[in-house]
């Protein structure tokens, strides 16, 4: 698709009509007539009023390669898993940095073997592979640091306090919004690559009854629609930098700040899916991202896994 008709509609203040269009870009009126219809057809709102001309509308939510600022992207209208796909990429060789973003997942994953629910339209899914220098027993801190970089982005975005459910999610008023999944292929004392999957609940309106009590999204919080691509074009670099600043100083400089934001802060909680069940309250992570639980047989450090933490009216999340 040639995006030079979007880019010239996106720059006027109002109206400008075909025969301009036709003029400015050195193409036929026919050619662009064709262009707006294959313009709407993508999902952009695009008014057209008799001797006036055309209007790109204030609001279109869309996603492909030319709104998503990024050069290092694959864009997949459908895909079965951007995870899979930066994992599929990453075998060929590609280099670090390859951004994999998709419309709709048909096999997203989420923690433990879970699927990640993925309606059309109304979600960020998204994957980043990174080839950190790092040894393996580090990776699991990146997922740490990638909830810290989205909690920030979200929080300037909407104007509220999103906080991170260790070790993966990003909740809001006892909700998920956010999941992020990180993969990992690494030999002994080398990692070859990490891929760090996230998935955001942006204008999604209601969920399937099992995670109607669970789940949330941006719109369902703030009563607004966001576009998808100003997400993304604010949480790609700012992961980046994140990334970038652990693998040149570790976790230690995200503690406080991770602390501040973590919902199992305080909050009576219970390990999910291990040998042993560990219940107690949490009192935070430490330097190596471990999160504290006390109980009556004293502090025990939870590397991996998951953690549910007891809300007021008694819910798990």
């Amino acid at each position: 698709m040639n995006y030079n008709v979007l880019e010239l509609l996106s720059k006027q203040n109002g109206y400008i009509s075909g025969e301009e269009i036709g003029e400015k870009l050195g193409i036929s009126r026919a050619a662009v007539w064709k262009n707006i219809t294959k313009l709407k057809s993508m999902g952009y709102s695009i008014e057209s009023v008799s001797n006036r001309g055309y209007r790109l509308a204030p609001f279109s939510d869309v996603l492909n390669e030319y709104e998503i600022k990024y050069d290092n992207l694959i864009y997949k209208d459908e895909t079965d898993s951007t995870n899979e796909e930066c994992k599929r990429q990453a075998a060929a060789g590609c280099e670090s940095g390859l951004l994999a973003v998709c419309s709709r997942q048909t096999a997203g994953k989420g923690r433990l073997g879970r699927s990640w629910q993925a309606e059309k339209n109304a979600g960020v899914y998204m994957s980043l592979l990174s080839r950190p220098d790092i040894v393996p027993f580090e990776a699991p801190r990146l997922t740490l640091t990638a909830g810290i970089a989205v909690r920030r982005i979200l929080s300037e975005m909407t104007g509220l306090d999103f906080y991170i459910k260790w070790p993966n999610d990003i909740v809001i008023n006892g909700k998920k919004a956010v999941g992020i999944l990180t993969e990992m292929n690494a030999e002994m004392q080398k990692v070859n690559y990490i891929v760090t999957g996230i998935g955001i609940n942006v204008n999604n309106t209601d969920f399937p009854e099992d995670i109607s009590l669970k789940a949330t999204s941006l719109y369902m919080e703030t009563g607004r629609r966001f576009k998808r691509s100003d997400i993304i074009n604010k949480i790609v670099p700012e992961l980046i930098d994140c990334f970038d600043d652990f693998e040149k100083n570790g976790f230690t400089g995200f503690v406080d700040e991770y602390n501040k934001y973590c919902a199992n802060n305080g909050r009576e909680v219970k390990t999910v899916g291990g040998k042993t069940e560990i219940k107690g309250v949490a009192r935070g992570v430490n330097e190596r991202g471990e999160l504290i639980i006390s109980s009556e047989d004293g502090e025990t450090a939870v590397l991996s896994g998951e953690v549910s933490v007891r809300l007021c009216d008694d819910r798990y999340i």
